[in-house]
């Protein structure tokens, strides 16, 4: 089998289950809701407001989601001993890391654009008007989160700990991706020009394929320990 072969194999096996469980999206989406919820009620937003603390509310949500579905990434693999089973199976192991990555990414991207609306009538922000800039945004920041987050999964799985490790590993790492996502959507919601953004979508980019390459070449040695 292609490396492709399998790194599609493994995406699709991943949106299958997640399918039939929901297990990963229900609580993702849940707790999203609940955090734009709470800091709708905390603050009366809109106008200036917005472009001072919105980004942040809405990528702070999306990061801990994200450590909710990190988490889950390699579950169904450990059991049984289902991981070994599949690493020991022919082909390159860079596949397992890609597959799973991509699956991460898109759940994220799922969470970010069922959640965009009602952080629309939330902090009441006309959504038609940031749209498009915004999905290159959330593209970029999900691609960022799940490159950087995939590997650390599988790095914490066998810890004791792993809830804990987890955004102790993340958090640090995916900072200046972060920083980046705030500041191009805070643009955004400025309505600055579409210059003002891609020095931030640079960023994103680069991060993501540095992260992404990394993560393949060190793949094979985190599952080994």
């Amino acid at each position: 089998m292609s490396f492709t072969a399998r790194t599609l194999a493994i995406l699709h096996k991943d949106i299958l289950t997640e399918w039939r469980t929901k297990e990963r999206l229900s609580s993702m989406v849940f707790f999203v809701l609940l955090v734009l919820l709470v800091f709708n009620f905390s603050f009366e937003l809109g106008g200036f407001a917005l472009h001072e603390i919105g980004p942040g509310v809405l990528w702070s949500a999306y990061v801990f989601a994200s450590l909710l579905g990190l988490n889950r990434t390699f579950a169904t693999e450990r059991a049984n001993n289902c991981l070994d089973a599949l690493l020991l199976a022919p082909g390159d192991r860079g596949a397992v890391y890609l597959g799973k990555m991509l699956g991460n990414m898109l759940f994220l991207l799922v969470i970010e654009l069922l959640s965009l609306p009602f952080f629309a009538l939330f902090f009441n922000l006309p959504v038609g008007d940031y749209l498009l800039p915004l999905l290159g945004i959330l593209f970029l920041g999900a691609a960022s989160l799940a490159s950087v987050g995939t590997l650390f999964a599988i790095m914490a799985g066998n810890a004791h700990l792993r809830e804990l490790l987890l955004p102790l590993l993340l958090l640090p790492m995916a900072m200046p991706a972060l920083i980046s996502c705030v500041e191009a959507t805070a643009e955004v919601f400025k309505r600055s020009r579409i210059e003002m953004l891609f020095p931030h979508l640079q960023i994103l980019g680069v991060y993501v394929v540095i992260f992404t390459t990394l993560s393949l070449l060190l793949f094979e040695y985190v599952v080994e320990e």
